[in-house]
């Protein structure tokens, strides 16, 4: 399936000084086949290592950290020439292998003339545990599940999608809206991990499409228990397993709060469980901001934050939702669609490489999301219907003189004044507003 990060992989290849790159990102969510296509069509030929599948060429990496000596020795173990020229080395499932990590240094120093990429599925929480990394020396980049767009070219939809694009830089109304509005929906129930996605633009019924989910959502527990000690595991597990409750309270707040984890559990205790989470890639997370003006990082409050699946399929899963949860308008489950609301366009920002912070309390004034957008502070108000109103980033917008107002809703791209009226289907281009 045709994926953006092919566009980074091909701009990083056809630098003339790389360096050997890193490429982050949770497991499922295509590293190893992107990597492996880009491999196939750049490329005369891709040497691929899999430290998982293929433990016995670790070997190769444990006498010497010289390039030349771990070239001789895979060449020597795979029983094949390899060549600088023309070549692309794939070190897959790299967080097993240590030295293979520290090699990456010496390919950089030493023999620029091969191409290096490194994948890991819990690279980052190896990297975080291990507290060894060649910085400096590699480029990085971190690989996110499907976005949307990503999601309608899996569908066949790439010529509608580019109907939005077209309304999103006119800022006028979308001829397509209806449609893209139940693309939008089939995309909360499927999400985008591209094993999901491909069931689901294959015919697979909702049920087959959830059975996927489920045995990704059990890997990334076996991950948990498999990665972390007995007691951290237990913490993680609990965090990843309140995140629907968290994302559906009640309250409408969808702060992170410690008591939705366990009885009793509190910050100094089960903050690692959500540091686990987020290097892991499974989780995104959403710092409060006291204050809108930039730098947003330097009015950041790491004690409030709220936690996203990364996965908006996932999420859906977690709640068993059928199609007709997202086509009510009952106002009894009205926060459990606000709450996937929110994750959806959250995941659709950090797809598009924006940093979102929120700002505000829910019990006066709160702001979903606030970003830096062309060098300009952007209140991101999100609903999941189509009746909306923008007090929260009014007020947020009158306090700190924001020239913009985005409100990502049900209803069509429209102007009414200072705020800019975005369809849920297009949360993807925000990112680009200059």
């Amino acid at each position: 399936m045709k994926r953006k990060v092919t566009a980074a992989l091909e701009a990083w290849a056809a630098e003339r000084n790389k360096k050997p790159l890193v490429l982050f990102g949770a497991r499922q969510t295509g590293k190893t086949t992107s990597v492996l296509d880009f491999g196939a069509t750049r490329y005369q030929s891709v040497v691929h290592i899999d430290f998982v599948r293929q433990p016995a060429l670790k070997a190769a990496f444990e006498r010497s950290l010289d390039p030349k000596d771990i070239v001789q020795l895979l060449a020597a173990l795979l029983r094949r020439s390899i060549e600088p020229e023309g070549t692309l080395l794939f070190f897959d499932e790299v967080q097993e292998c240590d030295q293979a990590i520290a090699s990456l240094k010496y390919f950089r120093q030493d023999a620029p003339e091969y191409d290096v990429i490194a994948a890991g599925s819990l690279l980052g929480v190896h990297v975080a545990r291990q507290g060894s990394f060649p910085v400096g020396y590699v480029d990085m980049l971190t690989m996110h599940p499907m976005d949307f767009e990503e999601f309608c070219w899996a569908m066949g939809e790439e010529r509608a999608f580019d109907v939005v694009r077209a309304s999103f830089a006119s800022r006028s109304s979308c001829p397509l809206h209806d449609h893209m509005m139940e693309l939008y929906r089939d995309y909360l129930l499927v999400g985008g991990m591209p094993e999901v996605v491909s069931l689901w633009s294959e015919g697979a019924s909702l049920e087959r499409v959830r059975r996927a989910q489920r045995d990704i959502s059990t890997a990334y527990v076996a991950d948990m228990t498999k990665y972390a000690t007995a007691a951290e595991a237990a913490k993680i597990v609990a965090t990843w397993g309140s995140l629907p409750a968290q994302l559906a309270k009640e309250s409408g707040s969808t702060k992170f709060m410690w008591r939705y984890v366990a009885s009793g559990a509190k910050a100094d205790r089960y903050q690692t469980a959500v540091d686990w989470l987020v290097a892991a890639g499974i989780a995104s997370q959403c710092t409060q901001v006291s204050d809108g003006r930039s730098p947003l990082k330097s009015f950041e409050n790491p004690a409030s934050f709220k936690l996203y699946v990364a996965d908006t399929g996932l999420l859906s899963c977690a709640y068993d939702a059928t199609p007709a949860d997202f086509e009510t308008t009952d106002r009894a489950t009205g926060h459990f669609r606000g709450g996937m609301a929110e994750n959806y366009v959250m995941q659709q920002l950090v797809s598009a490489g924006v940093q979102p912070y929120y700002w505000g309390m829910q019990s006066t004034y709160e702001v979903e999301f606030v970003a830096s957008l062309g060098g300009t502070v952007v209140p991101i108000e999100v609903k999941s219907g189509r009746r909306v109103r923008s007090t929260s980033a009014v007020r947020f917008a009158e306090k700190y003189g924001c020239p913009l107002i985005v409100r990502v809703s049900a209803k069509d791209f429209g102007f009414d004044g200072t705020v800019f009226s975005v369809p849920l289907y297009a949360a993807v281009l925000v990112g680009e507003l200059a």
